[in-house]
């Protein structure tokens, strides 16, 4: 293949390794891969190729991607290429305000998927191809009409073959357009078409269903902002119109909120556009709930580890100087020939007791605490605390109710998951008012055993629930906050997880088991 049929394609960034990579997840001999290490070179790369698509670092000395891009969309002769961003989500926020986002087609972020990548660029080389197609299929029509025109004089005929072009151009044109409009659908980010005229919804993709729980029905007719999409800045708190129909913004901090109530995190990007001769705006989320929930997770989980490993290590220093007053007092205590106060020599061992209580309680966060691990029935551990949750509740007009499916058995310490149970089932009838009703629940999902714990209580303020499992953080005026800390460090040690739902109209703590492999069953036993 010569190099004339090749598409090309422009690489731009300061770093020859970067280069380098982009080069080898692109490398085919339908691309002509054309590189540029700063934004003056990638201009003048420009004038001299026509590119199908330009992949262009954000942040380069001298001029940078931004305002290479705005030189590149303001040139006519270039103005059709479409930019692909390639940046950091830390360093595309240092410059979303700086006015410099003017043809942004798409944004990929460092590290790079080279999957997600090579599809992207295939997807706009296609799109090129199609272009290219198009202009030389018109030009050979243009062609054959001039020839047609000068070998025959026959008006009719010519009008014939002219509209049997435009027949063809615009059902290309419709091919083109279905393209456009399954990249619009497939496309994993939360995307919406409002006009700009009455703020209707003209158009939503599936992820915007999956994520928002919306349907088609509830679209009907609307014209408020749905998503009640509110910016985690303030630099835009002057606009008196939905976040969504702001022109030109790039990768806004966002939170929005589903049709159930559920608060989400997201990253906003909009774009003008005119369709049907309407003025429209088309707005994207990337929905990062997740890594937002996973970076706090990561962050307790640090925090616990380090406390984990404080507790061990003080427990361990002061335990024994504790033993042995402890066993001098209580000696003392039994000296006729030198007889102390009972009741000082008893209050100090009641001290002593109470600060070695409160000292095994911490000591059960530190993650190398062992444990019985056996295998157990699940369900029997829930109906042997089930009267003492219930006595605790009747006592304050609430109840417990049980609701457990047949579960296979799973390898855990009775003694660690008792008390994960009633930590978490003492809080919710703590948590609700007389005449609330707290369930447990047992089922399986694959090989994954849950134990749901579901109280129907006003729910946990966001302050708290950020917070919640953080070693002596409390909202009770006598908890000592280690009672939630406790029960993700057993949660920890059976490899299970405990994830939180909470609504104005209650909260579901779900802890998640894995069955036992019957494989890997024997070779378990073994190590117990």
């Amino acid at each position: 293949m010569s190099s004339t049929d090749k598409v090309a394609i422009l690489m731009v960034d300061d770093r020859p390794e970067n280069l380098m990579a982009l080069e080898a997840v692109l490398e085919s001999e339908h691309y002509l891969l054309v590189g540029a290490s700063s934004g003056e070179e990638a201009l003048k790369k420009v004038l001299q190729y026509d590119f199908a698509v330009i992949l262009l670092d954000v942040q380069m000395p001298g001029l940078n991607g931004f305002e290479t891009a705005e030189i590149i969309k303001k040139r006519q002769s270039s103005s059709h290429i479409p930019i692909i961003f390639i940046t950091a989500l830390s360093q595309a926020n240092e410059h979303v305000s700086t006015g410099y986002l003017t043809g942004a087609i798409d944004y990929i972020f460092k590290p790079f998927n080279p999957v997600i990548l090579r599809s992207k660029v295939e997807s706009f080389v296609k799109i090129y191809r199609n272009q290219k197609e198009i202009e030389c299929k018109n030009a050979q029509l243009e062609k054959e009409a001039l020839e047609l025109q000068k070998k025959q004089n026959n008006l009719e005929q010519i009008i014939e073959e002219k509209t049997k072009a435009i027949r063809i151009a615009n059902e290309e044109l419709q091919v083109s357009q279905e393209r456009f409009r399954k990249i619009f659908q497939l496309s994993p980010n939360l995307m919406a078409i409002r006009s700009l005229i009455d703020r209707r919804y003209i158009d939503v993709n599936h992820s915007w269903f999956q994520f928002s729980e919306y349907t088609h029905e509830d679209l009907k007719e609307k014209h408020d902002d749905l998503l009640n999409i509110t910016l985690h800045t303030k630099d835009l708190h002057s606009i008196h119109i939905p976040v969504d129909l702001c022109e030109n913004l790039y990768n806004k901090e966002v939170a929005y909120t589903t049709k159930l109530g559920v608060r989400r995190e997201g990253l906003l990007s909009t774009e003008t556009a005119i369709i049907n001769g309407e003025p429209c705006i088309i707005s994207t989320i990337t929905d990062i709930t997740e890594k937002v929930r996973l970076e706090k997770e990561v962050s307790r989980l640090d925090r616990l580890n380090l406390v984990g490993e404080m507790a061990a290590g003080i427990a361990h220093e002061i335990r024994n100087p504790m033993t042995t007053v402890l066993g001098f007092l209580q000696l003392a205590k039994n000296q006729n020939n030198e007889p102390q106060p009972d009741e000082y020599i008893d209050l100090m061992i009641d001290e002593l007791h109470r600060a070695n209580g409160i000292i095994t309680e911490f000591l059960t966060l530190a993650k190398d605490k062992a444990n019985n691990r056996r295998e157990k029935d699940l369900n029997s551990i829930v109906k042997t605390l089930h009267p003492l949750l219930r006595a605790e509740a009747l006592m304050n007009n609430k109840e417990v109710l049980l609701e457990l499916e047949e579960c296979p058995p799973l390898l855990l310490d009775e003694k660690e998951i008792r008390q994960l149970i009633l930590n978490i089932g003492l809080n919710g009838l703590e948590a609700m008012d007389a005449g609330g009703s707290l369930k447990i629940r047992t089922y399986t999902e694959e090989d994954t055993v849950i134990l749901k714990i579901s109280d129907n209580g006003p729910g946990i303020p966001a302050d708290v629930l950020e917070n919640i499992g953080t070693p002596f953080y409390t909202t009770k005026d006598e908890g000592t906050g280690l009672g939630l800390a406790i029960c993700y460090s057993i949660a920890s040690r059976h490899q299970a997880t405990i994830d939180i739902k909470t609504t104005k109209q209650g909260t579901d703590f779900i802890i998640s088991f894995q069955a036992i492999n019957v494989e890997t069953k024997p070779a378990f036993n073994r190590l117990l």
